[in-house]
C-alpha cells in the first residue's frame, strides 16, 4: 500500500504531500484537483513499469498539460514520491519465489521536459530516481507505526537503486540485493532516458525492486463503463478486471472455476451474490453463465422474488456495484484500488453499507496490505466515513510578484474541535460540508 505521496510540478500539485490510510476518501467539490491525484498515481506508476511514452499514452491533455502551469510559463520538472508497505512476499512471472526484508520503502523519481532552441518540446526524460529503505526509528506513518511489529524493516540494508553523477555523466545504479548480492551493481546511463531503471526489472534477482514494481503493476482504476460490462466476453479475454470492468463476465467465470469446490459449486460466487445483496437487497444471486459452444461468458442476476435477468437489461447502477463487488471478493485482488464517485447508483440509504464493504475489504491482510483510495464530492458518503478515512480537498489561490497561482490543497483526517488543530493542516467535519455546500450552490 501507499502510505504518503509527494508531488511538485504536476498538473495542480505544488510542494504537495499526503499521507494516507487503508481506505482513504478525497472529499471536495468539483475541479478541486480530486481526480489529478488519481492521475499523479497513473502516472508514476506507468513510469514505474513502462517508457515514458507508454506511461502517458492515454492520460488527459497533452505532454506538456502534466506539468504545472505558473502564469504563462510551465515547470519544467515533475517531482513524484511514495512511500510503501509492501507484502513480506511473492512470485515473479518465471514462478520464483521471494521475499523481502525490508517492506518499507520509499520510491522517488523526477521526470523533465527537454526544449529545443525554438522552444519546441523535444521529449520527456528521467532525470534521477531513487528506492531506499525507510528506517523503523524514521518511520512517520501512523498505520505503519502500528503495525510495526508485523513489518519487516531490514536493519542496515542499503539502497536498491539510486542516481549518482552529475551532467551527461549521472547513472542509475541498481544494487543487488537477492541471493548473489554480491555481485556487481546494475548500471545504466541517465543522460538520454527515456523510462526508469525500476522499469527494466523483469525477475527476483533484484527482490525488492521486483516488489515494488509488482505493487505499481496491481494499481487499478474503476471508471466502470455499464454499457460495455453488458457484453458478453470472449473466452479469450483478459480474466482480471479492466477498468471500465467490460470483461466482468469472463472475471466472474474465472472466479467460478478457480473457486468452485464440491460443497460449493458456485465457489466466491456465493459471496459475491452476498455482498450485492448488502447493497441491493432485492438481488440474491449472481450467476455466471457459458455458452452452449463454450466460446463466451455472460452473467445473470437472480432477484430476491425469484425473477432473473441478463446483463443486458440490469440497471447502470446495479452493474456499477456489482463490479466493484466482484473486484473486491476477488481472491487474486492485490495492491491499490482508485475509484471515482463510488456513491453513483447506490441508494442513499445504502451508501454506509457500501463503505463498510470497503473498509472490511482493506482490513483483510491475508495476501498483503491492499487499499482503497476513493474520490467522493458527496456529503453522504462522507458522514459514513470514519475521521482518519478523511481528505479534505480545495484550490488555494496565492499571490507572488503580482501572479496569481491556483494548486490543490489536501488536509487529511476530520477533527473535533477547531480551536484544538492548526487549520492549514486540518479541517472539522462542519467546515468540509460548507465547503461542499458553498462550491455546490455556486455551480
Amino acid at each position: 500500500m501507499i502510505t504518503r505521496v509527494e508531488i511538485d510540478g504536476f498538473k495542480s500539485f505544488r510542494r504537495f504531500a499526503i499521507d494516507l490510510e487503508p481506505l482513504s476518501a478525497i472529499v471536495g467539490p468539483n475541479a478541486s484537483g480530486k481526480s489529478n491525484l488519481f492521475d499523479a498515481i497513473q502516472l508514476i506508476a506507468g513510469l514505474a513499469t513502462k517508457d515514458i511514452r507508454s506511461a502517458i499514452f492515454g492520460m488527459r491533455g497533452e505532454p506538456e498539460e502534466l506539468f504545472r502551469k505558473r502564469g504563462a510559463e510551465l515547470d519544467e520538472r515533475i517531482e513524484l514520491a511514495v512511500e510503501l508497505l509492501l507484502p513480506p512476499s511473492g512470485i515473479d512471472p518465471f514462478g520464483t519465489k521471494y521475499t523481502v526484508k525490508a517492506q518499507r520503502l520509499r520510491y522517488s523519481l523526477v521526470l523533465s521536459m527537454r526544449r529545443g532552441p525554438s522552444g519546441v518540446l523535444e521529449g520527456l526524460f528521467i532525470d534521477s530516481e531513487e528506492c531506499k529503505p525507510i528506517k523503523k526509528s524514521r518511520d512517520q506513518s501512523a498505520f505503519a507505526r502500528g503495525q510495526a511489529k508485523f513489518i519487516k524493516y531490514g536493519g542496515n540494508i542499503r539502497d536498491f537503486l539510486v542516481t549518482e553523477g552529475t551532467g551527461d555523466a549521472r547513472v542509475f545504479k541498481i544494487r543487488q540485493d537477492g541471493p548473489n548480492k554480491s555481485g556487481k551493481p546494475r548500471v545504466l546511463p541517465a543522460k538520454e532516458a527515456s523510462q526508469t531503471a525500476l522499469s527494466t526489472v523483469a525477475s527476483a534477482e533484484f527482490p525488492h525492486l521486483f516488489a515494488v514494481k509488482d505493487f505499481f503493476s496491481r494499481i487499478s482504476f474503476l471508471v466502470i463503463n455499464a454499457r460495455n460490462a453488458r457484453r458478453e466476453s470472449d473466452r479469450f479475454q483478459t480474466k482480471s478486471m479492466l477498468p471500465d470492468a467490460s470483461n466482468i463476465s469472463a472475471v466472474l467465470a474465472r472466479i467460478k472455476d478457480d473457486t468452485s469446490t464440491t460443497d460449493r459449486p458456485d465457489g466466491v460466487l456465493v459471496d459475491i451474490s452476498r455482498g450485492l445483496a448488502r447493497l441491493i437487497p432485492s438481488t440474491r444471486r449472481v450467476l455466471s453463465v457459458t455458452s452452449v459452444d463454450k466460446k463466451e461468458y455472460s452473467f445473470e442476476i437472480e432477484m430476491a422474488d425469484g425473477a432473473t435477468f441478463s446483463s443486458r437489461v440490469i440497471s447502470d447502477g446495479t452493474l456499477r456495484l456489482l463490479a466493484l463487488v466482484t473486484f473486491l471478493e476477488d481472491p487474486n485482488r492485490a495492491g491499490l484500488l482508485c475509484f471515482e464517485e463510488p456513491e453513483n447508483g447506490v441508494h442513499e440509504g445504502r451508501i454506509p453499507a457500501l463503505v463498510e464493504s470497503l473498509r472490511e475489504a482493506t482490513k483483510d491482510v491475508s495476501s498483503g496490505y491492499f487499499q482503497v483510495l476513493l474520490n467522493t464530492h458527496s456529503p453522504a458518503l462522507m458522514s459514513a466515513l470514519d475521521d482518519a478515512e478523511i481528505i479534505a480537498a480545495d484550490v488555494v489561490t496565492m499571490v507572488s510578484q503580482g501572479n496569481k497561482e491556483k494548486f490543490t490543497r489536501m488536509r487529511a483526517g476530520a477533527q473535533a474541535q477547531v480551536e484544538l488543530i492548526e487549520p492549514q493542516k486540518h479541517l472539522t467535519r462542519f467546515e468540509i460540508e460548507r465547503l461542499l455546500r458553498a462550491r455546490g450552490d455556486s455551480a
